[in-house]
């Protein structure tokens, strides 16, 4: 048997993470959201998520609605560009950047809507920011516009910051996941054949 393969030999398997995405298209096959899908789907992101903080922002920064209001507005102008610009990365055309992302905002929404989760998770960003605005700035530094809006958006960076540590636990889990249902699909489907 010169390059034959024994027949009742078991197969060479490779449960590596790095086979699993070699395989996986480069680009998926759905189309892309155009401009103002990604602006809506953004502002709307980003208000649900701030709905939290923008109640505890009122009795702290005196009501300046409007400076909480210009905030999240950058933040969901931000958002915008920046998933515009990397629609068509690599990176963002995995299937698993897919799932990380929808895990991550979907939890960040869930936890925006259901108000003692969310204030309790909002509370201590915003303190934060609220300390270190008016150490720069003066104690009623959040009672006014500038203020109020730097907060804001101060709060914001600390939100971010918490969410990509747990959007990196998020990917630990799917990365120990991922080679278990594959295994799993194997076992209950039987392995792919090549046609």
């Amino acid at each position: 048997m010169d390059d034959e393969q024994n027949p009742y030999e078991a197969p060479n398997t490779h449960l590596e993470l790095a086979e699993e995405y070699r395989n996986e298209p480069l680009m998926l096959k759905r189309k892309p959201w155009s401009f103002g899908a990604t602006a809506l789907k953004w502002f709307v992101i980003c208000s649900v998520s701030a709905v939290p903080s923008f109640v505890v922002g009122m009795e702290v920064s005196e009501g300046q609605i409007a400076a909480m209001l210009m905030g999240i507005l950058l933040f969901a102008v931000g958002y915008t560009f920046l998933d515009y610009q990397t629609r068509f990365t690599k990176m963002r055309q995995s299937r698993f950047m897919l799932i990380l992302l929808r895990v991550v905002y979907g939890t960040r929404l869930f936890i925006s809507v259901v108000f003692p989760i969310g204030m309790v998770v909002d509370i201590f960003p915003g303190a934060l920011a609220t300390a270190i605005t008016q150490s720069l700035f003066g104690q009623d530094a959040p009672e006014y516009f500038l203020g109020a809006m730097f907060t804001t958006l101060l709060q914001g960076v600390f939100l971010n910051a918490v969410m990509a540590v747990y959007g990196s636990l998020v990917a630990c889990v799917l990365l120990l996941l991922i080679p278990a249902i594959s295994s799993l699909k194997v076992w209950l489907y039987g392995p792919k054949l090549d046609s």
